[in-house]
């Protein structure tokens, strides 16, 4: 063959290659047409939760629905099957985080949920594996049992709203577990402090939260040009100074187990430098604060408005703990419909349904998912399936984790609502414990009811543009079960509370 010819057929080959790249790098996954500049983004404005108008979207596009938003390609995944094919199967792929303007300034590099995957996050995310794995979850135990205690003890007698008691203990069982230090009161300024640091974070993830994140050249402008980004670094070192402090007053009490003593004294967490370990230790603790209190509220509403699951409840609980005794983590085994509660609500409400996006550059299915695409796993969508879990999906039903002996199902968790892949909460373990604890202890001692005069039927709070479930608006009453509940409670709250 001749050099001209040769030239010739190369080249027609790469024409063709191309054409046919190009031909299909344009088959994105369906979507709504946006508009120009914008894209989609005016579609993710108004009241509507974003993570329910992702939803909506699947019965016109499919399960898999690509987004542009103001130039950033986002791709939602509305069905386990998706989720778990590119999350789970593809995690290699799938573990990274989209870099985000704001959160650089403002710590998520050392964020263990929101920090880029890279070597710095594997020598994280080891680190709080091995003080938060199954194994290690027991030495937290006495901690969450006082607190599920106190708040049981406070549900009775406060005359607050729920939430107020609800959020003090998502708080103290968090610094228990993180620091070792005692209950906190009520009227502790770090409560709203916490509920701040968590919904900041949250915000990173929420399209359209920061006007810097869609046009990147806002970041440019000098400082004293961009409030967000004083405010930004001036919160950095804020939570930092934060968090080491904790940390440090955690290691002068190194008797008391604490995910801090763990941290600093474990083999494995050699790799870390000192501000990583606050960072870790304080970004579990934000987390799981935000996220037990969530759950916690949604399961109290859920027996306020189902109260034949709390006496199906009450009733395993009498058979198996009795009346003389408090509930403990001996018990789990035993309380299958217990652990089916607390299953059924991660899944019919969680903490958090819009999942934390991964980034990736792949195909699927035939669609071309561009580099850097923001990869969202819908986890409400996901939770909600009728495929996986009947027509009757949006309704709270523990039953659906039992298999009809009443023993649990063998589905590790049966919902989603821990993520996905290599990024999966890694707190999933010590999360489940709190709930179980909490659900158990108060419905053995209360019994909760609607109060007359509040509608208690799905009402949320005013919804937060960040990633976060919004908490029940409810107001219910607490009941003692028995006449002995008052003073086996007072008894208790007094001695923890005094040692």
């Amino acid at each position: 063959m001749s050099i001209s010819l040769y030239a010739l057929f190369l080249g027609s080959s790469l024409y063709v290659l191309y054409r046919i790249r190009s031909g299909r790098k344009r088959q994105l996954p369906p979507g709504p047409k946006g508009w120009p500049i914008l894209g989609n983004l005016l579609e993710l404005r108004g009241d509507t939760p974003i993570w329910e108008i992702f939803d909506s979207m699947k019965d016109k596009y499919g399960p898999i629905v690509y987004m542009n938003l103001a130039g950033v390609n986002v791709v939602i995944l509305n069905t386990k099957e998706s989720a778990n094919e590119l999350m789970d199967r593809r995690s290699t792929n799938y573990s990274d985080r989209p870099k985000t303007i704001v959160g650089g300034y403002l710590g998520a590099f050392l964020a263990l949920p929101l920090a880029r995957y890279g070597k710095s996050w594997q020598t994280m995310r080891r680190a709080s594996h091995s003080v938060l794995s199954l194994r290690a979850t027991a030495d937290y135990y006495p901690g969450q049992i006082n607190e599920a205690l106190i708040l049981t003890h406070d549900l009775l007698h406060k005359t607050a709203p729920p939430m107020t008691s609800i959020q003090r203990t998502a708080a103290s069982t968090m610094v228990s577990l993180c620091y070792a230090r005692p209950p906190l009161r009520s009227d502790e300024p770090i409560l709203q402090s916490l509920d701040e640091i968590a919904h900041r974070f949250g915000a990173l993830l929420y399209p359209g939260a920061y006007l810097v994140e869609i046009f990147p050249v806002l970041d440019y402008f000098p400082q004293f040009m961009a409030k967000w980004k004083r405010d930004a670094r001036k919160d950095y070192k804020k939570y930092t100074a934060f968090f080491q402090q904790c940390f440090e007053e955690a290691l002068e009490h190194k008797e008391k187990a604490s995910l801090s003593v763990k941290l600093a004294e474990e083999q494995i967490t050699t790799g870390l430098t000192d501000l990583q370990k606050y960072w870790v230790a304080g970004t579990i603790y934000i987390a799981g604060f935000e996220t037990t209190a969530n759950m916690i509220a949604w399961l109290l509403h859920a027996m306020t408005i189902h109260p034949d699951v709390q006496r199906k409840a009450q009733e395993e609980i009498d058979r198996v703990v009795g009346r003389v005794r408090t509930p403990t983590f001996g018990d789990m085994e035993h309380l299958p419909y217990i652990r089916a509660v607390v299953k059924e609500v991660l899944r019919w409400q969680p903490a958090g349904p819009f999942g934390v996006p991964h980034v990736s550059d792949d195909w699927y299915e035939d669609y071309f998912i561009p580099k850097g695409t923001i990869c969202i796993s819908n986890v409400w969508s996901i939770n909600r399936s009728s495929d996986t879990y009947g027509t009757d999906a949006h309704e709270f039903r523990p039953e659906r984790f039992l298999n009809e002996d009443g023993t649990l199902l063998s589905d590790e968790d049966g919902h989603s609502a821990y993520g996905f892949g290599r990024r999966v909460c890694v707190g999933r373990h010590v999360a489940d414990n709190s709930l179980f604890i909490s659900i158990a202890t108060i419905l053995w001692a209360l019994n909760i009811v609607p109060s007359a005069d509040k509608d208690v039927l799905q009402h949320k709070t005013e919804l937060r543009k960040d990633v976060f479930n919004p908490c029940p608006d409810f107001q219910s009453s607490f009941v003692p079960r028995f006449p002995e509940v008052e003073g086996i409670l007072s008894s208790m709250r007094d001695e923890i509370v005094q040692f």
